[in-house]
């Protein structure tokens, strides 16, 4: 992609017209922890050849575990022992020592981006954020203290 036109000026892109992408790479999350340190990818559920992030879910009057996939812009989940109900908001919990996963940050949407955390230093410079309402497709992603967006990820 240019960054100067013939002229040399600098190329700003207007965000009302669509961008086309005509590579597409993936970006795929291999490690992921609960604040004790426990890995929260799991064989049980596998995205595309590749574990799935794997978490307990409790909510109103249900408990039971959910997969999400770990490839970042796939909205994959698969629900074991509970029945996801839309707009509900659900607690999580690491799936080996129960630890309630904390709060990084609220999502727009009214309910709240749940930390996994990227290093078993579990810091939230390095952190996976993803909504506790059911079917809200928010997330945000900090790598080393930098927010990585959804349009920084179409240009890997």
């Amino acid at each position: 992609m240019a960054i100067f036109d013939k002229k040399g000026m600098l190329i700003i892109p207007n965000p009302n017209e669509k961008a086309q992408i005509t590579g597409k790479r993936t970006l795929v999350i291999n490690e992921l922890y609960c604040p004790q340190g426990h890995s929260l990818l799991s064989s049980r559920a596998n995205f595309d050849g590749y574990a799935g992030i794997l978490f307990k879910v409790s909510g109103p009057g249900k408990q039971g575990f959910v997969a999400l996939s770990p490839i970042i812009g796939q909205s994959c989940r698969i629900a074991l022992d509970v029945e996801l109900v839309s707009g509900d908001l659900m607690d999580f919990r690491c799936p080996i020592c129960d630890t309630v996963l904390p709060v990084y940050a609220p999502c727009s949407c009214g309910g709240n981006l749940i930390a996994l955390f990227l290093t078993k230093e579990c810091h939230f410079n390095d952190v996976l954020g993803i909504c506790n309402r059911v079917d809200c497709k928010n997330f945000r992603l900090v790598q080393s203290g930098e927010l990585i967006t959804a349009a920084m990820l179409s240009q890997l």
